[in-house]
């Protein structure tokens, strides 16, 4: 040992050190129950009835039943917010939930109707496809080309989504019960993340969106709608809102999030199909009655939808929980602060989704419609809360975790570069991995860097190597 080493060891460990480490997983506290009783009652109705029989976690099948609700009318209007700009009635949602949470079950029976709406369609294009195969060429040159049937998307990119709005419906659902294959997919990639995360937040916004593509020509797509619902496993999601530039590019403000706990482990059997229930019936029957209802669109194909406005006491209580929230963003919600800028905005498109499901023909939001639309905003609001800053298995903290369990396990004091790649955790040998791994736990307070040459390995002075805080 170097007299060096010898007097570094005499240092005491805190030297330099914060009070305490900070953990690689953080504990979360428990959800807020979702508020089941907020939605409209057809919707509030089937949804107690799939958590009776699916038994999967209530922020599932909630955020389920919401984002339906938002594809099924998003066509037919947009808000008046107070301050006079227009906001449409599409929803962002994201439900967190581990395999075997009964996603899949829960989406197929939210969007059966949506479904059989996206199946009508094909067919009537492909009869349109086989009428017009039929005609003489110079018919065909006046006759227009079918429009593409793609109702709900699993796995698009912005470019994708363009190309489909352009050539299909002007509104669409991006609904995926395996949304990591859309979080993991080509368009989430480095060098696409932006780009899709800037397509999105225009949808989201309702703005008009550009193509340009050499080769490909170029077009301004206005009057479509976009709503998402993904839903995906906390590895995945977590990683997901972690990163940075999607964060400051705005889209998460965009998206409502929530990770109930798990039920697995209280299922027991109970013979009852959530199809088979009244409350099925009617929700399939309101669904259908919205999605097949006439379009706003004109002559360009572009979705012209109402506007509501929102009644004198709806607008009053709008304002009240507006200047709430704009209070709190300085102190209890300034860790989801630019959530929390959109929370009002949330507010009102939520409230107009409840107004429309609950009758077509109306014009203006009701203060019942607001209250109601309020509870969900406080939930997404506590949800973005609970979960601010926590990353619960994500790759590199489970590497990080991984490794500091070998460093603890081997009583490693001071611990150098080759060691570790030679002795280390068998998936973290490469020396890349290792530094990144070790980058984690210098983050969390739980190793420091050591002066090159400090530290011996093999008889030689290691350049790279560090301090456990054992």
């Amino acid at each position: 040992m170097s007299a060096r080493l010898q007097h570094a060891l005499q240092e005491p460990i805190a030297d330099g050190w914060p009070d305490d480490a900070l953990p690689l997983t953080a504990k979360l506290d428990p959800p807020q129950p979702f508020p089941m009783d907020a939605l409209p009652a057809v919707l509030g109705d089937y949804g107690r009835v799939i958590q009776r029989c699916t038994q999967a976690p209530d922020a599932i099948v909630g955020s389920s039943l919401l984002a339906a609700a938002s594809l099924a009318v998003q066509p037919f209007a947009n808000v008046m917010l107070p301050h006079g700009s227009i906001s449409p009635l599409s929803l962002f949602i994201v439900s967190v939930a581990e395999s075997g949470e009964r996603k899949s079950a829960v989406d197929r029976l939210v969007l059966h109707a949506h479904s059989s709406f996206e199946k009508l369609k094909s067919d009537e294009h492909r009869e349109a496809e086989e009428r017009r195969s039929k005609l003489s060429k110079a018919d065909k040159e006046t006759t227009s080309i079918p429009r593409a049937a793609v109702f709900l998307a699993s796995d698009p990119t912005v470019e994708g989504l363009c190309k489909l709005l352009e050539a299909g419906l002007p509104s669409i659902g991006v609904f995926s019960a395996e949304g990591g294959r859309f979080l993991g997919g080509h368009g989430m990639s480095d060098e696409s993340a932006l780009r899709t995360a800037a397509g999105l937040s225009l949808f989201w916004d309702g703005a008009p969106v550009d193509r340009v593509r050499s080769g490909d020509g170029s077009s301004k797509l206005f009057g479509r709608r976009v709503c998402l619902h993904l839903m995906a496993q906390p590895r995945a999601t977590f990683a997901w809102l972690s990163n940075p530039v999607l964060r400051d590019q705005g889209l998460f403000s965009r998206c409502l999030v929530a990770y109930p706990d798990s039920t697995a482990g209280t299922r027991m059997f109970r013979n009852e199909r959530a199809d088979e229930a009244p409350a099925s019936a009617a929700y399939v029957s309101r669904m259908t009655e919205l999605l097949e209802g006439q379009w706003p669109i004109n002559e360009f194909h572009e979705l012209d939808p109402k506007c509501l406005g929102i009644a004198d006491s709806a607008r009053r209580h709008w304002i009240e929980i507006h200047d709430q929230i704009e209070r709190s963003i300085p102190a209890d919600l300034k860790p989801v602060r630019a959530l929390a800028s959109k929370g009002a905005e949330h507010l009102a498109r939520i409230a107009g989704v409840f107004t429309l499901i609950e009758d077509s023909n109306a014009t203006r939001v009701s203060e019942e419609a607001m209250q109601r639309a309020a509870k969900l905003i406080e939930f997404y609001l506590d949800e973005a809360l609970r979960l601010a800053g926590v990353q619960p298995l994500h790759e590199k903290s489970e590497s990080a975790s991984l490794l500091w369990s070998w460093l603890v396990a081997h009583g490693k004091r001071h611990v150098t570069l080759p060691e570790l790649v030679q002795y280390g955790p068998k998936k973290l040998r490469k020396a890349d991995t290792m530094r990144s791994t070790i980058d984690v736990l210098r983050d969390h307070y739980m190793v420091r860097k050591v002066p090159e040459g400090l530290v011996e390995f093999d008889g030689r002075a290691r350049k790279e190597a560090w301090e456990v805080r054992l």
